[in-house]
């Protein structure tokens, strides 16, 4: 499973379109290689290399158990 947020408010985001677009195609290059999704949790960087989001990855494994994730922006239940 996969969740992610992006907060859009920013210079690099001028172009917001663009730049969520380009951010989703550096996170699809990352993912594209997995056979499985892994636990996990990484940032997600503008073209000016500030975070601006985080994505998160779980199996139903650790959705069962529960599993916490917390970013700046908010808690995150899997």
């Amino acid at each position: 499973m996969l969740k992610l947020k992006i907060n859009s408010d920013n210079q690099a985001f001028d172009q917001e379109g663009q730049e969520v677009a380009r951010i989703l195609r550096d996170l699809a290059n990352k993912l594209e290689h997995l056979d499985e999704l892994q636990e996990s949790q990484l940032p997600l960087r503008d073209l000016n290399g500030n975070t601006v989001g985080y994505y998160q990855t779980w199996t139903d494994q650790g959705k069962s158990q529960g599993a916490v994730i917390s970013s700046p922006y908010q808690e995150w239940r899997a």
